[in-house]
C-alpha cells in the first residue's frame, strides 16, 4: 500500500523514463542553487540549464564549470551525468528490485530491447552487467588521465580531474573543469586520445561490447546482423568524418598543425560530433562546409544501447539500406542476405520523420529567440541557430558559441531541445503509440503518386 503510488508510473516505461529524468533535473537544479555550488549570483534558469545539460549528458554550458561552480558544484554535475550517462530508468528499475518488486512483463521487455537485439533471460544479470562495464570503463580511464593530468597538476588535481573527464567522456557529456577546456590541450595527444577512447567506449553501446565478449567465450557463436550493421555503420562515419574535416580544415583551422596533429584532431572531432561535445579546436574558427557536415553527424549520434544520443547508428542504416534494396528491385529491406523486417523498417523512417519535424520546430523557436552575434558575420544566423538545436536534441555539446548569448526565451529553447533528445524520440513514439493500443486491422489500398 505504501509504494501503490508507484504502480502507474510502471505502466509504461517511458513514462517512469520522463518522469524520473525530470525529477533529477529539478533535484540537480535546486542544489546548484545553494550558495556552496557556485560562485558569485545564479539564476534559476542557469541551474537549469546546467543541471539539464548535466543529466542529458549534452555539456551545452551558459556559465564556465570550471570558473563559475565550487568543487562541491562541479561534484553534483559530475553525478548527474552519472546518472544521466546510466539512464535514470535504469537506476529505478534496479531500486524496485531492491525492494522486491516484481516488474510488468512489458516494463522487462522494454529494457531488454533497450540495450540486446535479442532477449537476455536474467534482467538482474544483464543490469550489472552494464553497471560492470561502467565503473570498469571509468576506472581505467581515470586512472590513465590521472597520469596525463600528472605533469600539469598536483597529485589530488590531477586525481579529480581524471575522475571528471573519465565519467563525461564515458557518458558522451563533454563537460570539462578545464577552464579552456581540451582546447588547451589542442596539440597534445595523450590526454585528448584518451578521452577520445572514453567516448568510443560509451558511445559505441553495450550491446556491440556483450557481443564480443561473448564471442571470445564461445569462438562458435556468430555475430549478430544487428551487430554488423552498427558497427559497419559506426566505423564508417568515423572514418568519413575523419577524411572530410581533414579535408575541409587542412589550410583553415588546422594550418598551423603538423601532418600527424591534423589527422588526430580530424579523427577527434569526427568521434565527438557524434553526441560527446568535447573540442580541442574553437569551432567558430570552422568553415561552413566543416560545420554543415558536424550537424549531419550530431543528427545521427551514437550506437544502439549507449551513452550517446541522436537518432542512432541503425536508424540511419536501416533508412539507407530500405532505399539501396528499392533500387536494386528487394520489396524488402535486405542487408547481407538477410531481410530486415517490415516493422522495423517502418520504427526506422518514423523515428528519423519525428527527429526531423521536432528539429526544424525547435530551430524555428531558437531563430527568433537569438541575440546579434559576431559568429553570424562569418556563418550566418541560419546555421548558427541549425548547429545549436541540433548540437541539443542530439546530446552532443559541441557549439560555435552562442548558447551563452542566448535569451531567456532561447535558453528555455535548448533546455527542452536537450529534454526530448535524452529521454529519446524512440520513447515517445513508443509512450504516444501504446496510449490506444496497435490497431490490428488495415483498410483498401489506392495508389497516389510518387515524385
Amino acid at each position: 500500500m505504501r509504494l501503490a503510488f508507484i504502480s502507474p508510473l510502471l505502466r509504461h516505461p517511458t513514462t517512469l523514463l520522463i518522469l524520473s529524468f525530470g525529477g533529477t533535473d529539478l533535484l540537480g537544479t535546486l542544489l546548484l542553487l545553494l550558495p556552496w555550488m557556485h560562485y558569485g549570483k545564479l539564476s534559476f534558469l542557469d541551474a537549469l540549464f546546467t543541471s539539464t545539460s548535466a543529466v542529458c549528458v549534452t555539456g551545452l554550458t551558459v556559465l564556465n564549470t570550471a570558473r563559475d561552480f565550487t568543487r562541491l558544484g562541479q561534484t553534483v554535475i559530475l553525478f548527474l551525468i552519472q546518472i544521466g550517462g546510466l539512464g535514470v530508468m535504469t537506476l529505478s528499475i534496479l531500486i524496485v528490485y531492491g525492494l522486491k518488486k516484481a516488474l510488468r512483463f512489458r516494463s522487462i521487455y522494454f529494457l531488454q530491447e533497450s540495450f540486446l537485439p535479442y532477449k537476455h533471460g536474467d534482467i538482474k544479470m544483464l543490469l550489472l552487467s552494464i553497471f560492470g562495464y561502467t565503473i570498469i570503463s571509468e576506472f581505467f580511464l581515470a586512472f590513465l588521465l590521472f597520469l596525463g593530468f600528472l605533469p600539469r597538476f598536483s597529485l589530488a588535481e590531477s586525481l579529480y580531474q581524471g575522475i571528471f573527464h573519465a565519467v563525461s567522456a564515458f557518458c558522451n557529456a563533454g563537460f570539462s573543469t578545464l577552464e579552456g577546456g581540451l582546447v588547451e590541450y589542442q596539440k597534445g595527444f595523450f590526454v585528448p586520445f584518451l578521452v577520445a577512447l572514453g567516448v568510443l567506449l560509451g558511445n559505441t553501446g553495450f550491446p556491440i561490447i556483450y557481443e564480443i565478449v561473448e564471442y571470445f567465450r564461445d569462438k562458435t557463436k556468430r555475430f549478430s546482423l544487428h551487430f554488423k550493421l552498427t558497427l559497419f555503420t559506426h566505423l564508417f562515419l568515423i572514418f568519413l568524418g575523419t577524411c572530410l574535416l581533414l579535408t575541409f580544415e587542412w589550410n583553415t583551422s588546422l594550418k598551423d598543425f603538423s601532418l600527424s596533429k591534423k589527422i588526430f584532431a580530424a579523427f577527434f572531432h569526427s568521434i565527438n560530433a557524434r553526441t560527446a561535445g568535447f573540442n580541442t579546436i574553437d569551432l567558430s574558427l570552422f568553415s561552413e562546409h566543416s560545420l554543415y557536415f558536424l550537424i549531419f553527424l550530431m543528427f545521427i549520434g551514437a550506437c544502439p544501447g549507449s551513452t550517446g544520443g541522436g537518432i542512432k547508428t541503425t536508424t540511419i542504416a536501416v533508412i539507407w539500406a530500405t532505399a539501396w534494396s528499392r533500387l536494386k528491385g528487394y520489396l524488402k529491406t535486405v542487408v547481407w542476405k538477410r531481410t530486415i523486417s517490415d516493422l522495423q523498417v517502418a520504427k526506422a523512417m518514423t523515428l528519423f520523420v519525428a527527429a526531423v519535424t521536432i528539429a526544424v520546430i525547435f530551430h524555428f523557436f531558437l531563430s527568433l529567440a537569438v541575440p546579434s552575434f559576431p559568429f553570424y558575420a562569418a556563418h550566418g544566423e541560419f546555421l548558427a541557430t541549425l548547429f545549436e538545436i541540433i548540437s541539443a536534441l542530439g546530446t552532443v555539446g559541441l557549439s560555435t558559441g552562442l548558447t551563452p548569448h542566448l535569451s531567456s526565451f532561447g535558453k528555455i529553447v535548448v533546455i527542452l531541445a536537450m529534454f526530448c533528445g535524452r529521454v529519446g524520440l524512440l520513447s515517445l513514439l513508443s509512450l504516444l503509440s501504446q496510449i490506444k493500443g496497435p490497431r490490428l486491422y488495415h483498410y483498401a489500398s489506392e495508389e497516389v503518386m510518387i515524385g
